[in-house]
């Protein structure tokens, strides 16, 4: 259905089209305190030491110098999965260490721009917690981070695609109240994304090889855009493309994710436009690599539009609400309900439409009755 995917929509003046994002989590969102156990090697011993996410990603490849706590990854990662001393409850401590601490990531205020912005994602972490350990994260950010004013574009924007693309029911106040992640509708949005633990036991455990294994999550992601949009069009009778972004600090990821997209072409994608590859692993030089492919829009409307490939018949066809945000929620307070500003909008707009949809049908009758005037 679509309120499992809904429309999240990136506006301008003359187009509108879906966005995604998808996120490693460590130094990436945030920059957190949780540590590898590791043995590096002193002459002919061996000596424990504790890395962070960042030191990991340097040290890795050494297998001269540097070796897994015991050689047993159950000991060395045992901080970043939910069987460790702690369960999974170690995830959220160490997500509120590093809030508190300030430690936020290069990529931390695209995080919240996409979750003010109601647009769906996917967290793709090397750690071996599973979804719900990474989603109580997520919920904690949401309940804690947002302001007042992200959250009312996050709310307003959900209530939005709801009601503009499925029934909105009695399930889903219409005002935010209470703790955020406890909303039925928040929650709603929440099941829509994806939260990935390469390592955990529910993908096999420790992968061998880890750019791979996120790989295939981001695969698995853009997939169900893909197939999502096949939908849409279905039920709108509408055009629509997506554009993805994807962010890593570890340069062995990132360099395989633009490699995976310089060989790919539009046939396992109909539906995505843009890809863009952020490195974040310098926060002062972040590398970005835009991969566009050609849709079956762009086949269709290049011969006949200047616009940008893809975007010519990608509108809403509600099309009196591009730019839908000042119209759906003025800045005057007792007109600022989204639903009602919806249904008022909706109303207009097909009353306008049934002005020029009956036009035709008005001259046609008036002149047969000057005939029979005649």
């Amino acid at each position: 259905m679509i309120k499992r995917f809904e429309s999240f929509i990136e506006e301008s003046k003359d187009k509108n089209y879906l966005l995604y994002y998808a996120f490693d989590w460590d130094d990436n969102i945030l920059n957190m305190p949780t540590v590898i156990h590791l043995e590096k090697r002193d002459g002919d011993n061996w000596t424990p030491v504790d890395v962070s996410t960042a030191e990991f990603a340097e040290v890795r490849g050494d297998k001269e110098n540097y070796r897994l706590l015991n050689n047993n990854p159950d000991d060395a990662f045992s901080n970043f999965r939910d069987t460790g001393p702690k369960g999974g409850t170690i995830f959220l401590e160490d997500v509120e260490k590093a809030v508190d601490s300030q430690r936020f990531g290069p990529a931390w205020e695209d995080f919240i721009e996409c979750l003010s912005n109601g647009a769906l994602f996917s967290i793709i972490t090397a750690r071996g917690h599973e979804g719900k350990t990474l989603r109580s994260g997520v919920e904690w950010i949401l309940d804690s981070m947002l302001s007042e004013s992200q959250l009312f574009s996050l709310y307003n924007n959900l209530i939005r695609f709801h009601y503009l693309f499925d029934e909105l029911g009695e399930d889903f106040p219409r005002l935010l109240k209470g703790k955020p992640s406890e909303n039925s509708l928040i929650k709603s949005y929440l099941d829509a994304c994806h939260f990935v633990g390469v390592s955990a036991p529910s993908r096999g455990g420790t992968p061998d090889n880890p750019e791979k294994a996120k790989e295939d999550a981001l695969l698995e992601f853009i997939d169900q855009i893909d197939s999502d949009i096949d939908k849409l069009e279905m039920l709108t009778g509408e055009e629509w493309v997506a554009s993805v972004g994807f962010s890593d600090d570890d340069i062995k990821n990132v360099k395989h994710v633009e490699e995976l997209f310089d060989n790919l072409h539009n046939e396992r994608f109909q539906n995505i436009y843009k890809v863009v590859v952020k490195g974040t692993k310098d926060p002062l030089n972040i590398t970005k690599k835009v991969k566009f492919f050609e849709t079956d829009t762009a086949k269709n409307e290049a011969t006949h539009s200047t616009q940008a490939p893809g975007m010519a018949s990608s509108v809403m066809s509600f099309t009196q609400y591009n730019n839908m945000a000042s119209r759906l929620f003025p800045s005057n307070v007792k007109d600022n309900d989204p639903v009602a500003n919806t249904h008022r909008l909706a109303t207009d707009y097909l009353s306008k439409q049934s002005k020029e949809w009956t036009k035709d049908l008005n001259v046609t009758q008036r002149k047969k009755n000057k005939k029979k005037e005649k």
